[in-house]
């Protein structure tokens, strides 16, 4: 038996969604631009799976763009929106919390001459009056993200939109809602969020497939040029069996969503209890009004890495932060070179207890028995993994 709790790095996928993958990529095969018959059925797969996406959202067909995933969603949000507006404003204001895919084009864009603002977030407690304050007519984006990936954080964004329109009504509103999309509800509509980048493998749904909601009427530029899929926003021929496995993998995310959120915020108190029984240092480092799928906690003296691989051999899998951080160290000396501290000294947790942080992260099918099986795992190990 296995312990997989490591559902915001990737999702299994539902079996559903692997037999539509499987079929549309066997018997489907055509390419949704061309016109015959092959290719009008691929677009009524492409179409459908657009629409069930945007039901989800509330919102219409014609607003979702399909894309590679959250990290392109992001890029495209950024870069396209500064591109479109870089005659008129030059401000872009973000939270110092966000994915990667977020902060290293906004910092590619600040290397280019844009004023960027970082807002604090401390402790989980987005700093609403310093938002407020850097709003002017020069500001083009506000990028907040819905849920924060490393320690389950949520931002107010309903509160974040209010103030952006009363303070900054040109300023468009991006989210990376990755983490919150089809997991808590998201209805940009109502919320007044103009655009939201969207990823399936987070959700039961394939690896290489996203999607980026654009309120109708927002003027964005493209960053990838050709034959002009995704009508000139997106180019390149469309991923078909993936996008119908982004398409089942919504439908069935989204209908279970509130039993899975339910199960989820079970999970959480039930880990949370069980950790403070049976470790007496143990630091949670989640919030408790934070997202029921992310619980971050620390166990001062225990070194993380190296505990994440005995527990991986013991079956149960989790992480010591984001997976795209883990990534690091393995790029040659000289390709990659941090320029922030990472998220977690950002939201004050001390850098040495930040060697001793793990990461769980629950979806459909998770149990109290996967937890125990971690506990236990937990307790043969880390006496044999400190920190130095």
């Amino acid at each position: 038996m296995t312990a997989y709790l490591d559902n915001a790095s990737t999702t299994r996928p539902y079996p559903e969604v692997i037999d539509v993958v499987h079929t549309v990529l066997r018997d489907h095969f055509g390419n949704p631009s061309s016109l015959h018959r092959k290719g009008v059925e691929a677009k009524r797969i492409l179409e459908l799976s657009r629409t069930t996406i945007a039901r989800a959202l509330e919102v219409e067909p014609e607003e979702v763009f399909f894309t590679s995933g959250g990290t392109e969603s992001n890029n495209l949000a950024i870069a396209g929106a500064s591109l479109a507006r870089r005659d008129r404003q030059n401000r872009i204001i973000t939270t110092e919390l966000e994915h990667p895919s977020v902060t290293k084009p906004v910092r590619n864009l600040r290397r280019e001459g844009w004023d960027v603002g970082y807002l604090h977030a401390a402790g989980g407690a987005l700093d609403l009056e310093q938002l407020t304050e850097l709003l002017d007519p020069a500001t083009a984006l506000v990028s907040v993200m819905g849920v924060q990936n490393e320690l389950g954080y949520r931002f107010p964004l309903e509160q974040v939109s209010r103030i952006r329109t009363e303070r900054a009504p040109q300023a468009l509103l991006h989210t990376d809602a990755v983490q919150l999309f089809c997991k808590l509800p998201l209805l940009p509509h109502r919320v007044g969020i103009d655009l939201a980048s969207l990823s399936a493998h987070k959700i039961g749904g394939p690896k290489g497939i996203g999607a980026l909601y654009v309120r109708r009427g927002t003027r964005l530029f493209t960053t990838a040029f050709g034959g002009g899929q995704e009508k000139g926003l997106r180019s390149g021929t469309e991923a078909l069996p993936l996008i119908a496995g982004f398409g089942k993998a919504v439908e069935i995310a989204s209908r279970e969503r509130e039993k899975t959120a339910c199960l989820a915020l079970e999970l959480k108190a039930y880990l949370i209890g069980r950790l403070r029984a049976g470790f007496e240092q143990v630091i949670v480092n989640s919030r408790e009004d934070g997202s029921p799928y992310i619980v971050n906690f620390a166990l001062p003296g225990v070194d993380s890495s190296k505990a994440l691989l005995l527990l991986s051999d013991k079956g149960v899998f989790l992480s010591t932060a984001s997976a795209c951080e883990s990534n690091h160290a393995t790029v040659p000396p000289g390709t990659w070179r941090k320029k922030h501290p990472l998220a977690l000294q950002l939201a004050g947790i001390p850098k040495h207890i930040g060697k001793s942080v793990f990461r769980v992260s629950f979806f459909a099918g998770n149990t109290r028995a996967d937890i125990d099986r971690l506990i236990d795992a937990l307790q043969q190990t880390t006496h044999a993994v400190t920190t130095t």
